[in-house]
């Protein structure tokens, strides 16, 4: 089986797409934990929407670098401003 040369660039690219999706989701777990006890129903939604997340972070790879850049360029601003993250999520 022959080997394909992946460029070293575009699995930097998807690592940094799927480290900013993982600290979205982290954001979307803390804010879980806040409404848990004081509203369950938006706390399950929200795991639904952070099981999004992980859905789109499988989906990623060095193979569709289309979708690495679309995370990088959207999620990217989304996850270092937390009210512009909840304004847009």
């Amino acid at each position: 089986m022959a080997e394909t040369d992946i460029p070293y660039d575009a699995i930097v690219r998807t690592e940094i797409a799927i480290r900013i999706l993982n600290q979205a989701r982290a954001i979307v777990t803390a804010r879980v934990f806040q409404l848990e006890e004081r509203d369950p129903a938006a706390a399950e939604q929200l795991r639904g929407r952070r099981r999004g997340l992980l859905d789109l972070q499988e989906r990623l790879g060095v193979d569709v670098p289309d979708a690495v850049e679309d995370v990088i360029a959207v999620w990217g601003p989304r996850v270092r401003d937390e009210v512009r993250f909840w304004a847009e999520f």
